[in-house]
């Protein structure tokens, strides 16, 4: 077939002529227009002959070749319509068509505004892009600069710790020492008990904020002792009582403990929950009183601490164990760590905390504390703890090696160890240390671990490694579970932390003395 059928032919032909709206302008070889056919209206022209319209068509095609056809797309006409323009020649005659052509010029523009918004699309997409790569880049600088300051924050913490608990050992064990020397001056025992008491104190607000350093993963070493409850209490009632009597407020602490067994608890942690507890108590009392209760209930050490304070409101009473909650009681001096400290103390040695609290009549704090283990009875113990001087009838004795680098420290446990009947050496030096044990082992060795040099733990492996069987004792300003477990792992035979509670270190220098 070499054409369409003629009834398509002519559908063809009324479609594009609909859709042309096609107007013909006939002029003669000398221009001048012979006649118009079409709708001139449609294109918004004036067909007159030396219109300026026609005049504008027809010079479109001047100067160019006349016998030629011509053809001229998307020409804005004078009436704001848009032609495709042709030059037909025809003979002596030269027709000038106009296709309407103002729909397809929508399409096109519509296309290239499409085009032009696709491309500031994509320019902003690209700007976005690397704002964003940016952004990134700026979070892992700060990202970075936050690793950075949580690892300086631990080293900190760290050095705290040691900076802290090594004086503090100094402290409570010749304060203990002297204690036991002068037992029969009054006064002066008074006045070294009241050194005790405030070093504790001075102790707990330090652990107050280790603690918080420590944060969420601070993973803090539980240490297990048979506390003695009464003298707790005692030290308590002497260092509370005078704060309140000074704000005018009645002060009582109330003890229930007839059926305690040789429970064991963290006492250093139990003397920080109560000295947070007593002091928030008191800071936020402003007439009445502040109580405290020690007990023991359904196998459990019960701590109740009652005031008739200020109250806290029902939508501030979880927010008081967030840190630096001061917005949650009104008037506090406080840092706002004590009860977040508390909270997380109590959990650390598994127990349980509830609040109970009225506005403007005052609150109540309910503590629930496991054991944490039993004391085996030991009536070797028990003499030593009821009759002073008792210690030389149970203890051997034997030749013990001290290596620690703070002379005070070495000085406490070389008199403690000469007091309990031992032969002892001090040694400063890591190196010296591992020649004189090689060469005369000792009984017992004393082993700090923050040493200059090589640590205590890598003496300690090395002195196991050498074969060296005595009995090990490692002491650290580092209260973790990690800690312990890197000086066992050594070769070490006990951990204590520092500062050093005396007591329980006899009870190590009896274990590690019996055969």
């Amino acid at each position: 077939m070499n054409g369409f059928p003629a009834a398509v032919e002519r559908y063809i032909e009324r479609v594009l002529r609909e859709r042309a709206s096609p107007l013909m302008l006939s002029f003669d070889r000398n221009w001048v227009m012979l006649e118009a056919l079409g709708d001139a209206a449609r294109f918004g022209i004036d067909t007159a002959a030396g219109s300026p319209d026609v005049e504008l068509l027809r010079d479109l095609f001047l100067g160019l070749p006349p016998g030629e056809a011509h053809d001229f797309p998307f020409v804005s006409l004078p009436g704001g319509g848009t032609s495709h323009v042709h030059g037909v020649p025809d003979g002596e005659l030269f027709h000038v068509l106009l296709l309407d052509a103002s729909e397809e010029f929508a399409r096109l523009r519509s296309q290239q505004q499409l085009g032009h918004e696709a491309e500031l699309v994509s320019q902003e997409k690209s700007k976005a892009l690397a704002r964003l790569r940016q952004i990134r880049g700026e979070l892992e600088n700060q990202r970075s600069r936050l690793e950075e300051a949580n690892a300086l924050k631990n080293a900190l913490i760290a050095t705290l710790s040691h900076e802290f608990r090594t004086p503090l050992t100094s402290i409570f064990g010749y304060v203990h020492l002297l204690e036991r020397r002068i037992s029969t001056d009054i006064s002066a025992l008074q006045a070294l008990r009241a050194l005790r008491r405030n070093a504790t104190y001075l102790f707990a607000l330090a652990e107050n904020l280790l603690e918080y350093g420590r944060g969420e993963s601070g993973a803090t070493l539980l240490n297990p002792s048979a506390v003695d409850l009464p003298a707790l209490a005692a030290d308590l009632e002497a260092m509370f009582r005078p704060l309140a009597e000074d704000k005018g407020l009645a002060f009582a602490l109330e003890l229930d403990l007839a059926a305690v067994p040789n429970a064991l608890f963290d006492e250093i942690k139990l003397r920080q929950i109560l000295i947070n507890l007593l002091s928030n108590a008191l800071r936020y009392t402003l007439r009445g009183e502040v109580r405290a209760r020690l007990a023991w209930e359904n196998a459990r050490l019960v701590i109740e601490v009652r005031d008739t304070g200020i109250g806290i409101p029902p939508d501030y009473r979880e927010r008081v164990f967030t840190p630096f909650n001061r917005g949650a009681q009104h008037g506090s001096k406080g840092a706002g760590l004590g009860l977040s400290i508390v909270k997380r103390l109590v959990e650390q040695m598994h127990g349980e905390i509830h609040l109970s609290s009225e506005l403007g009549v005052g609150s109540t704090f309910r503590i629930a504390l496991p054991a944490l283990g039993q004391a085996t009875a030991n009536p070797i113990a028990r003499e030593f703890a009821d009759i002073p001087g008792a210690t030389e009838r149970w203890l051997k004795g034997g030749r013990a090696v001290v290596l620690d680098d703070d002379p005070d420290v070495s000085g406490l446990l070389a008199l403690l160890l000469s007091d309990l009947g031992f032969e002892v050496e001090v040694v400063a030096d890591v190196a010296q240390t591992v020649e004189r044990v090689r060469a005369d082992p000792p009984q017992v060795l004393l082993v700090d671990v923050e040493l200059p040099g090589l640590s205590g733990n890598a003496a300690v492996y090395q002195l196991r490694s050498q074969g060296y069987a005595g009995r090990i004792v490692t002491l650290s300003a580092t209260a973790t579970e990690d800690a312990r477990n890197a000086a066992l792992a050594a070769g070490a035979d006990f951990y204590m932390t520092k500062p050093i509670n005396l007591e329980q270190l006899v009870r190590v220098l009896q274990r590690a003395t019996v055969p």
